[in-house]
């Protein structure tokens, strides 16, 4: 069985991402987790009111938001019943980034989907900085962000971005060929180049990707840098009509180089598939 946990902060694009999680995984046994943190709102109100009074006013909120979680979990079992898939919420006063963190090692889980935007969400694909801090505190679990009012398709396509600078690990890459083997989907790896040729290296560490992708029937693409890496990118998901986005999270590398154009771009809100961020294990 997997364990999929979903942050919320009660929005529309929060409850998109809830149900295509559901959808992405409707053939197989899951445990779906509703999260939401309500850390702000006990900074806020405790800083206003008497030291006795904190407790009730957090009660208060436990209750207020666990009614909520409650109430998301009961619209996503009439809008997608499945006896495969079973809930449980969860609102809690501390930080989303650290409740994440504590429920992936206690609940063991395998996922965690947010949507693009929202006052917890992970604000846009390619956004930037508040993605970039939420994906370097989500520690030990694939992060799949999907992008506002995105409805389900069938993933058939997913591009998987690399420059052969690492060698990968079976493990890192697991979650990706979960997903690929249960949409029967194939993998495009994007290679972006300066260079006409690859170094030993390079292609040592294509070899190595390619016997671990073999499930997913890899194909190689080569992307001409001629602008900029995320134009390369997207470009390239625009004309293959790919449904999926993958990557590996190092720090400092092309991931982050990546995210720095968009930035700069101010091209967030433009992102039209789920992006799959896998956390490096090395």
């Amino acid at each position: 069985m997997k364990t999929i946990l979903v942050p919320t902060d009660f929005s529309k694009n929060a409850y998109c991402a809830l149900h295509y999680a559901t959808q992405l995984f409707s053939n197989e046994t899951c445990k779906f987790i509703i999260l939401h943190s309500f850390e702000n709102q006990v900074s806020n109100l405790t800083s206003r009111v008497d030291i006795g009074k904190t407790e009730a006013v957090v009660d208060e909120l436990y209750n207020t938001y666990e009614n909520k979680c409650d109430a998301v979990m009961h619209t996503i079992v009439r809008d997608n019943p499945n006896d495969e898939h079973t809930y449980k919420t969860i609102a809690t006063s501390i930080s989303l980034a650290r409740a994440i963190n504590r429920l992936v090692v206690k609940e063991n889980v395998n996922f965690v989907v947010m949507g693009s935007k929202g006052a917890t969400g992970a604000a846009s694909v390619f956004m930037g900085s508040n993605t970039l801090r939420m994906i370097k505190k989500i520690k030990n679990a694939p992060l799949l962000i999907v992008p506002q009012k995105l409805d389900f398709t069938p993933i058939k396509k997913i591009v998987f971005t690399t420059g052969f600078k690492r060698a990968y690990t079976a493990e890192e890459l697991q979650p990706l060929i979960t997903i690929g083997e249960g949409q029967n989907a194939i993998v495009k790896v994007a290679y972006i180049h300066e260079k006409e040729k690859m170094t030993e290296s390079q292609r040592e560490h294509l070899h190595q990707l390619f016997d671990i992708l073999n499930p997913l029937k890899p194909e190689l693409h080569w992307l001409h840098e001629t602008t900029d890496k995320y134009d390369a990118v997207t470009s390239y998901i625009n004309k293959e009509n790919v449904e999926m986005l993958a990557m590996v999270y190092y720090k400092h590398n092309f991931f982050v180089s990546l995210f720095r154009e968009a930035v700069v771009k101010n091209i967030a809100e433009h992102s039209a598939v789920p992006f799959l961020i896998l956390p490096s294990k090395s």
